[in-house]
Formats: structure tokens, sequence, C-alpha cells
């Protein structure tokens, strides 16, 4: 366990009595798509029918909701990119992929992610996911494999 390799490597921190290790889920259950409303993809609007955060699904197949990721949001880990929230509301996980040819849900979830977090809309880390990773892109090109190739044939 990771307390006790800290503790191991002599960290001594008192134990916080206020701590639950046990959080509540952000993932509701859902009943179909029963009080669900799936408003269209104005580019520009995240709830273009004004319908309450609980109804406004922003992920089509998985059913996440704008309620859902406002409250990842306030989650006491940061959240700066839509990767971290595919990790905790399942947005942009399901069939399509958060893909925007279909419902845009990756869009979406960005645009709440600035939303709530105060940040502009492009600096939300998204796929290729520059905000987590220390790539900038996702797959390499030609040109990285070449140079790759070319660098470590130095080293034979």
């Amino acid at each position: 366990m990771v307390v006790d390799l800290l503790a191991e490597a002599g960290l001594s921190a008192p134990k916080d009595p206020k701590f639950n290790p046990k959080r509540a889920p952000i993932i509701m259950p859902k009943r179909g798509e029963e009080g669900l409303v799936f408003s269209p993809d104005t580019k520009e609007e995240i709830n273009s029918m004004g319908v309450s955060p609980e109804e406004n699904v922003v992920c089509k197949c998985e059913k996440v909701t704008e309620a859902e990721i406002i409250a990842a949001c306030s989650r006491s880990l940061p959240v700066d990119s839509t990767q971290a929230m595919r990790k905790r509301t399942r947005a942009g996980m399901g069939g399509c992929q958060g893909k925007p040819w279909n419902y845009g849900c990756e869009c979406r979830v960005a645009q709440i992610v600035a939303r709530e977090t105060g940040a502009k809309t492009p600096e939300v880390g998204r796929r290729p996911w520059a905000a987590t990773s220390l790539f900038e892109r996702r797959w390499i090109s030609e040109a990285d494999k070449a140079a790759i190739k070319e660098g470590s044939a130095e080293l034979v």
C-alpha cells in the first residue's frame, strides 16, 4: 500500500480524522433515456435547449450529463483536460469515442471544463493530450520515425 511505502521511507504524517476514503460516485445510474434531454449540437452552446444540467446530456453514448461534469470539476483533483474528465465520468468513452461528427461530446465537455475552471476553451487539454502528456501528438509521423531511426543508428 502507498501509505506503508511512504511510512517506510520516513514520512511522518498524522492521520486526518476528517478524511473519507470512500467518495460518493460521480457517475449516476440512469433509467434508459427517461428524464434526459439530447440537445442539438450548435457548436457554440452547451445547452441549446435551456434544460437543467441534470437533464442536459453532453455524452450521448455514456449518457453523461452536464451536472456530472460540473460535479467532477468541483472535486479535489484538478481537471485540466477532457482526458481527465473521461476518467472521472466516462464522457467520451462510449462507442463514438467523443467524435465531433457524432454528438461532439469532447467539445461539449471542454466547454464545460473551461467555464467551471475559468480557463479558455483552447487551454483545456484534448486529444492529442497536450495538457496531460509529454507528446505533442498522439501518433508519430514519418519524419519522427526517420529521426528515431537516424538517432538509433548512431548508437550502434
